[in-house]
């Protein structure tokens, strides 16, 4: 499950996206930042080793957090993965 975490600073690194999370004890496997689209700000989006339900919890805990003077949002992502298809 993937957590995007917009409007970091743009100088944010992986290493402090995974403190971040850490205070909440989310365990991360992977963080990828990216800044496309607009240099001032940063993207953050965050693979999980949960479930849609420990993701939407994270959101809840991020969503709205002032964090080095700017508010984040935070969203789960949703993928299709064809998972479930074709099933009776």
């Amino acid at each position: 499950m993937n957590v995007i975490i917009r409007n970091l600073p743009k100088d944010t690194s992986e290493n402090e996206i995974q403190e971040l999370l850490k205070e909440h004890g989310v365990p991360v496997t992977k963080v990828t930042l990216t800044n496309e689209g607009d240099a001032e700000l940063c993207t953050a989006v965050i693979a999980l080793d949960t479930n849609r339900a420990g993701a939407n919890a994270l959101v809840s805990m991020v969503d709205g957090k002032l964090w080095r003077g700017r508010t984040l949002a935070a969203r789960t992502q949703n993928m299709f993965t064809g998972e479930g298809l074709n099933q009776p």
